[in-house]
């Protein structure tokens, strides 16, 4: 049986959990927090979470494992079958991800363990979410998924890049991504309503304890 690696409070995680979740695929959770040790390093080379563990071995990024889900699990498509639309489904995550999550990643430390902002560091995140939140701004439907009528992956990427971009966002800028961009707020409301959505963002409660205490033991 699949298996996969990693832990309920890292959005990257409920990404490829959602997707197996939405195409009914069994697998078992293991419970690892990034740079386990040497044993994990054998299953995921950079020691990031989430991992996959399949019948070939194991695969580890996220959007890797995305697309081998795709590939091997047909079921429940969160590709869109033109070609064109998968492909605009892809530059949507790849914005979501590069833009928004990752940038705001940067301030982490400053949100969850009250770091000290450096400037430099503040300007450079708000500069690169201003060009990521034009971008979906750009590029996103709404009606009612990101791509239009039916659920893709670019709307599961999207929603738990924004877990970290809307954190950051109130946190250090003080701004409701979501009342920036049109449908948005609507969309979010839908997502976060759905019994998958649901699940994880319950798992995510249960494991934050957890999760905060190991930072703390650094």
């Amino acid at each position: 049986m699949l298996k996969l690696y990693g832990f309920a409070v890292s959005n990257y995680f409920n990404m490829v959990k959602h997707s197996l979740l939405h195409k009914g695929v069994d697998f078992d959770e293991v419970t690892v927090y990034p740079n386990a040790g040497a044993d994990y390093l054998s299953k995921s080379p950079m020691g990031k979470v989430p991992c996959i563990e399949t019948e070939n071995g194991c695969l580890a990024e996220t959007s890797v494992i995305l697309d081998y889900l795709e590939a091997r699990y047909p079921q429940q498509p969160l590709y869109p079958a033109d070609p064109w639309q998968r492909t605009k489904c892809l530059e949507l995550m790849k914005v979501a991800e590069l833009y928004l999550e990752l940038p705001a990643r940067r301030l982490l430390p400053v949100v969850l363990a009250g770091a000290p902002a450096d400037e430099k560091t503040v300007a450079e995140v708000k500069e690169l979410m201003d060009k990521g939140i034009a971008a979906v701004t750009a590029l996103a439907q709404f009606k009612p998924y990101v791509l239009g009528d039916s659920l893709t992956l670019a709307d599961i990427v999207l929603r738990y890049a924004m877990v970290v971009a809307d954190l950051v966002g109130g946190a250090v800028f003080q701004r409701d991504i979501a009342a920036e961009v049109a449908g948005m707020a609507e969309w979010k409301a839908m997502m976060a309503s759905s019994p998958i959505s649901q699940q994880l963002d319950a798992d995510t409660n249960d494991a934050m304890a957890a999760f905060l205490a190991m930072l703390k033991g650094k």
